[in-house]
Formats: C-alpha cells, sequence, structure tokens
C-alpha cells in the first residue's frame, strides 16, 4: 500500500477542531496558519523521540486543501515545533494490525479508542517532492484519555522512511 487509501481520526482525537469554537486561537506554522485549541490537548506523557520536554500537542487540520488526508500535530509547548502526520486505520498495508495491536495492548490502548498516527518526512529531490512515513516508530494515540505515546518497534522489519504517494 502507498498509504493513499481513506484515513479516519477517531472524532474524539479532533475534539475542538471546529474552527468558531471560542477557545481557538490561530498560530503560524512552518506548514500555513492554523487553527488549534489548547483547551483538550494531546499529553505524550514521554514526548516525542528526542523531545521529552515536549509534552503537549493539538491535532489539527493541515493548512493546504491538496494535503487534506494529513494532520498537523501542533506542539503547544513550542509554537515553532508541528509534524505532518498520516492518520491510518489499524488495517491500513504500512504497519501490521497484529503489530499494532501489540503495540496497543503495551500501552493499555484499547482498540475502540485506538487512533494511529504516523509521522511524514518531505524530501525534496532533483526531480520533485517524495514523502516518507516512519512506519518504525508510530504515534499510538488513546482517543478518549488524549494521551500519545510514540511507539518504536524493535523490529526491523519497518522503515523508518518507507515511501508514501500523494
Amino acid at each position: 500500500m502507498t498509504g493513499s487509501g481513506k484515513a479516519v481520526v477517531a472524532p474524539a482525537a479532533m475534539a475542538g477542531e471546529n474552527a468558531s469554537a471560542p477557545e481557538r486561537e490561530e498560530v503560524e506554522t512552518r506548514f500555513g496558519k492554523v487553527s488549534i485549541s489548547r483547551a483538550n490537548p494531546i499529553a505524550f506523557p514521554s514526548g516525542l523521540l528526542g523531545m521529552p520536554d515536549k509534552v503537549q500537542y493539538a491535532l489539527t487540520a493541515f493548512p493546504s486543501e491538496k494535503f487534506a488526508r494529513f494532520k498537523l500535530l501542533q506542539s503547544l509547548d513550542d509554537a515553532s515545533l508541528s509534524f505532518i502526520t498520516l492518520p491510518v486505520e489499524v488495517d491500513n498495508g504500512i504497519v501490521a494490525r497484529e503489530d499494532l495491536m501489540q503495540a496497543a495492548s503495551d500501552l493499555s490502548i484499547p482498540e475502540e479508542h485506538l487512533a494511529v498516527l504516523l509521522i511524514v518526512s518531505v524530501h525534496r529531490e532533483m526531480n520533485g517532492v517524495r514523502l516518507s512515513v516512519n512506519a518504525r516508530a508510530p504515534v499510538l494515540m488513546h482517543a478518549l484519555k488524549r494521551t500519545a505515546h510514540q511507539y518504536v518497534f524493535a523490529s526491523s522489519k519497518y522503515n523508518i522512511r518507507h515511501l508514501i504517494s500523494l
């Protein structure tokens, strides 16, 4: 799979995304202006890899219609820190269902509350732009509790640079 299928993020994960909500604020990111809410953050108790002190994030729509299937994971601790993410189903063709379910079990996240995000990297090359996702370290979120962890698979069967198509 190239990652081109429709991905769904649980409504609880995107709570407060209504742009007219009074607690929303506009934030200028390196990808453009986005609307976020600080009222209901997603907590990363251990931070993300290499950033253990950045623990609160908002998940919002990507600021470009062309990339509507992606979501922006915006740090609430550092306005300059944001990540393009690709929400995927548990059955996604990039990371095996059984591995995601074992990881969710390790993190005490029941399947019905599991949201999976893959962090996207943009590679500018001579003949254009290519996108990849980090399949080895997906973000697993408990959508109801609004907690998330970047789970690193010990196995090298998943690539850190798994190419996807637009």
